[in-house]
């Protein structure tokens, strides 16, 4: 299971703020922020996969192993040459991600492909992204609208991805996703 959260955040010189003001609205941390963020998120990278020590462990009473991988999509945007340009980051939020069992490499192995397609989809946004640019398209909200829409995909692909393989139970359709997500990955890589 995934619960996903999006977040906008400004740092916009003072022409464009009263344009984006809107689109991108949400507090911008300062520097003691990004030290919490630091110690609460954990960015996406091929090279640092998650481990059961990055979740809380919480006792459940149903029957059957459970988790909850929370991730951010964290989007922030500037202005370069007249252009809107943008960072975007996939964040694991340690606080608000958990698992009854400590144990399955099964259930982890679910929860860690949640966090590759929201890797995935990051790839999709900075994909639309530069198509925008290379348009040479100035407004904001047409950068919000293509995120929003890219969200939007994410989040039911996600959903699809729970269903079909069962939130990890059903082995083989956990295999043929981890597969698709990694062909996924590595195509949208090589752009």
């Amino acid at each position: 299971m995934v619960k996903v959260v999006f977040d906008m955040n400004k740092n916009l010189s003072k022409l464009c703020w009263m344009i984006c003001l809107i689109a991108f609205a949400t507090p911008t941390f300062g520097q003691m922020g990004e030290s919490i963020e630091a110690e609460t998120m954990i960015e996406w990278s091929e090279s640092r996969p998650l481990e059961w020590k990055d979740y809380t462990y919480r006792r459940i009473r149903l029957k059957g192993s459970m988790a909850l991988t929370m991730v951010k999509h964290s989007v922030k945007g500037y202005l370069r040459n007249g252009l809107p340009e943008f960072e975007i980051k996939v964040l694991f939020r340690r606080p608000n991600s958990w698992t009854s069992d400590t144990t399955s490499l099964d259930l982890l192995g679910h929860e860690q492909l949640h966090f590759d397609i929201a890797e995935l989809y990051r790839r999709k946004i900075e994909q639309e992204i530069i198509k925008l640019q290379k348009k040479k398209e100035r407004k904001a909200a047409v950068y919000r609208e293509e995120i929003k829409r890219v969200l939007a995909e994410f989040n039911v692909y996600s959903r699809r991805y729970d269903r079909e393989s069962d939130h990890g139970k059903s082995r083989p359709e956990q295999a043929r996703w981890k597969k698709e997500v990694e062909m996924g990955l590595k195509e949208l890589h090589s752009n």
